[in-house]
């Protein structure tokens, strides 16, 4: 079974930190579904089985009603969507409304995704995000018929205090969301804050993601990515299959797909897309399989699996061993039978784990 991604590159208007694709003129929302469903209907294979579906951006919740109605429903016309399958929607507060949650919930929306980014009024004007703490909760209580919620925090916000995010947290975990995530703010070229002259304290922001993994796992969430916790088995579907190398489809503009160890990335011209130019650029991964899995399985709780990475070509055992060893004796891997694991402390200096094994 595969997934798929869809962007949809719209917004009330641009935070700060943005780098996505979005920003498109609204009166440009029913041309650029049709662009999508056109996309669609020429790279799916009528009957392919589907099992998560994930609409992101950009703000999905911003678009003409009926929109996602008419995008869930072609690819259930088109493919064999699992009866059980996770189905995502990316939303922000000021965007949802009744109206909008009918929709997606007759459409069969089980999982949404809600950018809170922080609770404190002041941060949240000065990222230029378009919502407040008490919007925040009205439109968490509107989603109350879709039980499986995530939120998103980020750390490393201008001004943001260590008592910021430990009230943020606070907040989430009062609602006992089932799904946090942490995004540590990258500042990036053609950003408002990169404009601004911003530039993030590492360090602090390191503190900062060691308060959070604190409060969520003593408050019973469990990290299964770095920057992912869930309580219980509320992890995303979807977003495991990315770092469990399956493939999925990438629609809209500037889409990422992976298929048959190609990476496919649509063109980032909404305005050639919307007429129809969907250009691509192809990548061949396929030599680079053992790469990649190191590269994204250490990044979760389940780890790096010996055997599976020999199906790949690489004995990590014979090539790294003592380099294994090492990091084993230093307190950074854990071996659980035939897999490796970040220990937690490792989760400080992963890159550099990392790359020490590919």
């Amino acid at each position: 079974m595969k997934g798929i991604y869809i962007h949809i590159p719209y917004c009330a208007k641009r935070c700060a930190y943005c780098s996505f694709v979005s920003g498109a003129p609204h009166e440009s929302m029913p041309f650029y579904v049709k662009a999508l469903i056109k996309e669609m209907s020429e790279r799916l294979t009528v009957g392919e089985e589907i099992s998560t579906i994930y609409i992101g951006g950009g703000t999905p919740s911003v678009l003409y009603r009926g929109a996602i109605s008419e995008i869930i429903a072609f690819i259930r016309n088109r493919c064999a969507v699992s009866p059980t399958a996770e189905i995502t929607v990316e939303c922000n507060p000021d965007s949802v409304s009744k109206e909008f949650v009918d929709e997606i919930v007759g459409a069969g929306v089980n999982r949404v995704s809600i950018g809170l980014q922080t609770d404190n009024d002041e941060l949240l004007k000065t990222i230029n995000r378009p919502h407040d703490r008490q919007g925040f909760l009205r439109a968490y209580a509107e989603l109350s018929k879709i039980k499986n919620k995530s939120v998103d925090l980020m750390l490393g916000l201008p001004g943001q205090t260590k008592e910021d995010l430990r009230s943020s947290l606070a907040l989430v975990v009062s609602l006992n969301a089932p799904h946090i995530s942490l995004y540590a703010l990258k500042v990036e070229e053609g950003t408002l804050l990169y404009n601004s002259g911003f530039s993030v304290d590492e360090d602090f922001e390191a503190d900062l993601y060691e308060i959070a993994y604190e409060f969520l796992t003593k408050n019973g969430y469990n990290r299964y990515e770095v920057s992912n916790f869930c309580l219980d088995d509320n992890y995303s579907r979807h977003n495991f299959a990315y770092w469990d190398m399956v493939d999925y489809y990438g629609f809209g503009v500037s889409a990422h797909s992976y298929l048959d160890g190609k990476r496919i990335a649509n063109d980032d011209n909404i305005n050639k897309y919307i007429l129809g130019n969907c250009d691509v650029e192809i990548t061949d991964v396929s030599a680079d399989k053992a790469q990649e899995y190191i590269m994204l399985s250490l990044r979760t709780s389940v780890g790096l699996n010996l055997n599976r990475l020999l199906s790949y070509g690489v004995d990590l055992i014979k090539e790294k061993g003592k380099k294994v060893d090492e990091l084993i004796k230093n307190g950074f891997l854990v071996r659980k039978g035939d897999n490796l694991v970040l220990s937690e402390g490792a989760y400080y200096i992963m890159n550099s784990i990392i790359c020490s094994l590919m």
